[in-house]
C-alpha cells in the first residue's frame, strides 16, 4: 500500500499532513477540549493523516534544506490552526450571547467552569454552548471540519504559501461576525429583559414606596427563562444554519 511506503519523500509529506491535521484537532471545538486525552487527539490525528495521505500526490524533496522544511511545518501548523480557530469563533458567539443575558438576568456574578475551554463562563453561556455542541453533533457538524480539512489541501498545497494582506480584514470580519452571532442568539431575551428593566424603572419612579430591587431579581430571572424557552425552537434552527456555513467560512480563512 502506498500509505505504508516509508520512502523519504513520502515520509516528509506525511509529516506535513500530520502537522496540519494536528493544528485542526488541537484548536477545533469539541476535538480541542481538554477533557479529551492528548493520546486520543494524537491517535485521531494520525489516523486522519493516514486516510488523507493517499490523496496528496506531491512528494517532498528529501534533499530539502532543514530550515525550508521547518518553515513548511510552521506553515502547515498555521493553516490547521486557522481552520480550528475559525470554527471555535462560532462557539464563542454562543458564549457571548449567554454572558450578555446573564448580566441582564442578574447571574453576572455566578460563573461555572466550561469543561471544553476550562475557563470561567456564565450559566446561560454554558447552557447555550452545550446546546450548540448538541446541535453541532446532531447535524454531523464534525463532518464539516473533515470536509474543510480535506479541501484545504487543494486550496493551500503543501509546498505553496502566500501571505495575503486581506487576511487581516478577514479575521476582523470573523471577530465582528462572532458579536453578530451573539446578538442574534441572545437578541430576543436581551430585548425582553430590556423592556422589563424599563418597566421596573417606571414603577420605581411612580411608586417610590415599593422596593423594586427585591421584586426585580426574581421577576427578571423568570422573564429571562420564559424568553429563552419560548425562542428555543427558533434558536435550534438558527444554530443549524450557522453551522451549515462553517465549511465555507473555514475555507475562506485559509484562501
Amino acid at each position: 500500500m502506498d500509505v505504508l511506503q516509508l520512502e523519504p519523500g513520502r515520509l516528509l509529506t506525511f509529516l506535513l499532513v500530520l502537522t496540519r491535521v494536528s493544528g485542526v484537532f488541537f484548536l477545533a471545538p469539541i476535538f480541542g477540549s481538554r477533557n479529551i486525552p492528548t493520546q486520543v487527539k494524537v491517535g485521531l490525528a494520525l489516523m486522519t493523516s493516514l486516510v488523507v495521505l493517499p490523496f496528496i500526490p506531491s512528494n517532498i524533496d528529501p534533499g530539502m534544506h532543514m530550515i525550508d522544511f521547518a518553515l513548511l511545518l510552521a506553515k502547515e501548523l498555521t493553516v490547521g490552526a486557522l481552520i480550528g480557530f475559525s470554527a471555535t469563533l462560532i462557539f464563542m458567539g454562543f458564549l457571548l450571547a449567554g454572558q450578555i443575558i446573564d448580566i441582564q438576568m442578574g447571574f453576572g456574578m455566578v460563573n461555572v467552569i466550561d469543561p471544553l475551554s476550562s475557563i470561567s463562563v456564565s450559566i446561560m453561556g454554558q447552557f447555550k454552548n452545550l446546546l450548540a455542541i448538541l446541535v453541532f453533533l446532531a447535524i454531523n457538524g464534525h463532518h464539516f471540519l473533515f470536509t474543510a480539512l480535506a479541501k484545504s489541501f487543494d486550496v493551500v498545497p503543501l509546498t505553496m504559501f502566500e501571505f495575503s494582506p486581506a487576511i487581516t480584514s478577514h479575521f476582523v470580519g470573523m471577530v465582528a461576525n462572532m458579536f453578530v452571532i451573539g446578538l442574534k442568539i441572545g437578541g430576543p431575551a436581551i430585548g425582553v429583559l430590556l423592556i422589563t428593566d424599563l418597566a421596573l424603572g417606571i414603577i420605581a419612579r411612580t411608586v417610590p414606596q415599593m422596593n423594586v430591587f427585591i421584586v426585580a431579581m426574581p421577576l427578571k430571572i423568570t422573564v429571562g427563562f420564559i424568553a429563552i424557552i419560548s425562542m428555543l425552537s427558533l434558536l435550534l434552527i438558527y444554530m443549524s444554519q450557522i453551522f451549515g456555513q462553517m465549511p465555507e467560512q473555514m475555507i475562506r480563512s485559509i484562501k
